[in-house]
């Protein structure tokens, strides 16, 4: 929708090229999916995008947009990209504009379905990163692409009236944190490790000359929980065997002496002791998550690019092994 003030300015100016501030919004849901809405004027599946209304605050434009366009609530987390689009939109009225954006990363608030309130989209819906829509705009499949190769933090900004960020410190949600693990050739190739935290984008790798994949996973996740000791924690992995050793068969296993059913011993147990003392410990709670792997998830995708980099920089000689004692432990004698 026009807002008032430009169709007062373009009583005054015509058709003739406005500057115009305003605000893109790259939102996403508890499951990671992506919030698009089809528009009418072009018929193609972008990011929710408006522009800034006098003295209004650049966050609280790109939450009310989310929420004007589609029904959603959100909350801006930070800022990605500011850019001046080089090239000047025309509209089928003949209205010119060439407009400085800034896009936020956004979270969705509460499970409501997307819909279309105020009329100025044809569809909206939330959709996973391997599977968006077509046609897609190709201005949206770039910020897309930017923000996951570019998950880290952003610039201060005001989102109602407070600095970014403290909205959500009044009602604490639970940290997201990537983690993954990656070995060159498995086993006994060179091996990398790495987290990635989603909302401040600060991240952690480090690996080894000789090692294996399920060691990898492993001691991205010890030493994620080693760095966030607070807090409720949401850890996010392409690792079912990372899953199960930290949440699914431990209680078992430490039921039975740190055993399998038929008495075997435990692979990797130094590892997973050391997990399971952490969790019990820590103030705060700790789920876990499966995502898969190599699917467009811009945090799983950083997670294993810092992982897979470092196992390739120590094959190569150019860093040097990073790993904690349980995981050195873990593959002695390999």
């Amino acid at each position: 929708m026009t807002p008032e003030f430009i169709k007062e300015l373009r009583k005054k100016v015509g058709h003739e090229r406005l500057w115009i501030s305003g605000v893109e919004a790259f939102v996403k849901n508890e499951r990671g999916e992506v919030l698009l809405a089809k528009r009418k004027d072009d018929g193609l599946w972008s990011l929710v995008a408006g522009i800034i209304e006098p003295g209004e605050q650049p966050a609280d434009a790109a939450a009310r947009e989310v929420e004007e366009e589609t029904g959603i609530k959100c909350v801006p987390e930070r800022i990605a990209r500011v850019e001046s689009v080089q090239d000047p939109r025309i509209y089928p009225n003949g209205d010119e504009i060439l407009a400085l954006n800034i896009l936020f990363c956004c979270s969705a608030e509460g499970g409501r379905e997307p819909a279309c309130p105020d009329g100025e989209n044809e569809e909206s819906g939330w959709f996973p990163l391997s599977a968006l829509p077509d046609p897609l705009s190709p201005r949206t499949a770039r910020l897309i692409s930017f923000v996951g190769e570019n998950p880290g933090p952003g610039a201060a900004f005001l989102f109602e009236g407070r600095r970014g960020g403290e909205a959500r410190k009044q009602a604490p949600s639970r940290r997201r944190v990537s983690t993954d693990g990656s070995a060159l050739s498995n086993p006994r190739g060179a091996m990398g490790w790495a987290w990635v935290d989603q909302e401040s984008g600060e991240k952690e790798g480090g690996g080894c000359r000789k090692g294996t994949n399920q060691v990898g996973e492993l001691t991205a996740v010890l030493m994620a929980l080693r760095r966030f000791k607070e807090g409720d924690l949401l850890i996010e992995t392409d690792s079912r065997y990372a899953i199960g050793c930290s949440r699914d068969w431990v209680k078992a296993w430490k039921k039975r002496g740190w055993k399998k059913a038929d008495g075997s011993p435990i692979q990797n147990l130094p590892l997973i002791r050391a997990i399971d003392e952490e969790i019990s410990n820590r103030r705060g709670s700790v789920e876990f998550a499966w995502v898969k792997g190599h699917a467009g998830n811009p945090f799983n995708e950083a997670a294993d690019a810092l992982a897979s980099g470092y196992a390739r920089g120590v094959a190569g000689g150019e860093e040097k092994d990073k790993l904690p004692a349980e995981s050195a432990e873990s593959l002695r004698g390999m």
